[in-house]
């Protein structure tokens, strides 16, 4: 492996981690590339030479959160014990009760402002390929692919809400709308829609989710 690979991943993961924490402080959409290079001690030019653009970033930022996120709260509540269905169930509803936290959930949000960010679609993605089990059969590619597409859409909103109301956001309460509507299309009765919900409700409620100054995100028991 050569000196200038190294430095250059180097450089790479030192733009990575002061644009995490100018994302934090100032926001996604206020911090600028001549921010971000004073931050990393590097020329400016290098940025869009690692990430193209400040949403290529952005949105590799996002997902490394989400990576970590999900594979700690897999690790805490050892969801291998739980079904695939409620593991997925758990995942969607811990999503949102993270944006409880302003700074994060303005990130999240000023990165859905830009038409060129695809939100990740894994948390819908992957509760609806749980959920579906036996019931694929029912549908074709295509159908799957809607029910993902309202997911997202559903995902947007809510997203929106908790980052614009002013009064407090039954986050919860949003997140059993969701569930309702995309379980509910899939076959899934009310009763064990809220069997589901209830159960991930009860072992999150065991919890407590903080995000640092540097987007890195805890999870310890209460």
């Amino acid at each position: 492996m050569s000196n200038t690979y190294l430095v250059g991943e180097q450089t790479k993961r030192r733009i990575f981690k002061e644009s995490k924490k100018l994302f934090y402080k100032k926001g996604f959409t206020e911090t600028t590339y001549d921010e971000i290079s004073t931050a990393a001690k590097i020329n400016r030019a290098l940025i869009p030479y690692h990430f193209k653009n400040k949403m290529i970033l952005g949105q590799e930022i996002y997902n490394e959160l989400m990576k970590e996120f999900t594979t700690s709260l897999d690790l805490i509540l050892d969801t291998e014990q739980f079904s695939s269905e409620l593991t997925g169930v758990i995942h969607i509803m811990a999503y949102y009760r993270l944006l409880a936290n302003p700074r994060y959930c303005r990130f999240v949000f000023q990165l859905l402002s830009d038409e060129d960010f695809s939100i990740s679609l894994s948390e819908d993605q992957n509760l609806i390929t749980y959920c579906l089990g036996s019931k694929t059969s029912r549908f074709d590619s295509t159908d799957i692919d809607i029910i993902c597409q309202m997911g997202t859409g559903i995902k947007k909103e809510i997203i929106r809400i908790i980052y614009t109301d002013k009064k407090e956001t039954d986050i919860d309460h949003l997140v059993m709308i969701k569930l309702h509507m995309l379980l509910g299309y899939i076959g899934y009765s009310k009763k064990k829609i809220d069997e589901l919900a209830d159960a991930a409700i009860t072992l999150l409620n065991l919890l407590s989710f903080q995000v640092k100054n540097n987007f890195t995100i805890e999870i310890t028991y209460k």
